[in-house]
């Protein structure tokens, strides 16, 4: 018998992974630290692409709204979405370094005064009120009572995730053997790839409606749910 796969601790994971991974994906893949993630890098256009869409889809929904990201990482789109006219965004991210490098970020920005980050998880966080709550791969790396709490505090907003949907795919294959190359052979700490029928059920068990759907072939297997109209992209 193999050994067992050892418990990961989220921010640990994060702390290590996410600068590299973020500038090999949206920056310059070539200053990525191995050569699988080098390659990952070149060839993450659906990332690229997913989250120019979700500016665009988002931006209608903006103006004089409170904005919060869920899993934001450096704040890639704070600046963005304020000069959108948010009335205020706040990022929220499990990694300490994520968040001082959003900070650094923003620090000398026009939009400054109406950007916030905190490090944190989901899972306690109370309700946001009247917030539009949007993630980028967050549910991916949740559980279920972890993506229920998200749904159930975000009830009096509006909200907007992407999330990798289950498929039997030639490129999911191969992410699927990215990950176990990359990470996922050494640890249980992996992502999750969703049914759209799962989603429903998790927005019905938070007195939800079932949600609208945006799906490209860009995107690959991701696609973006939310009660908003997704239009505008």
């Amino acid at each position: 018998m193999g050994r067992p796969t050892p418990p990961i601790d989220p921010q640990t994971f994060w702390d290590a992974k996410i600068l590299g991974w973020e500038d090999s994906r949206y920056q310059a893949p070539a200053a990525a630290p191995t050569w699988l993630e080098r390659i990952a890098g070149g060839v993450s256009t659906s990332l690229r692409f997913r989250q120019e869409t979700a500016l665009a889809l988002l931006a209608p929904h903006v103006p004089g709204r409170r904005l919060v990201e869920l899993g934001c990482g450096s704040g890639r789109l704070a600046e963005r979405l304020t000069a959108l006219g948010a009335a205020d965004y706040h990022g929220i991210d499990v990694s300490p370094v994520a968040i001082a490098r959003a900070r650094e970020r923003v620090a000398d920005s026009a939009q400054a005064r109406r950007i916030g980050f905190e490090v944190g998880g989901v899972a306690e966080l109370p309700a946001l009120g009247d917030a539009l709550v949007f993630s980028l791969g967050l549910f991916d790396w949740l559980s279920d009572a972890e993506i229920g709490h998200v749904l159930t505090i975000g009830r009096g907003g509006a909200y907007f995730h992407a999330v990798a949907e289950r498929q039997r795919s030639i490129q999911q294959a191969i992410h699927r053997l990215y990950v176990h190359l990359a990470y996922g052979r050494r640890c249980d700490y992996v992502p999750r790839y969703h049914a759209l029928a799962d989603i429903t059920a998790a927005l019905d068990r938070c007195g939800l409606p079932p949600c609208r759907v945006y799906r490209h072939p860009k995107m690959r297997f991701g696609i973006f749910v939310s009660d908003l109209p997704l239009s505008g992209a």
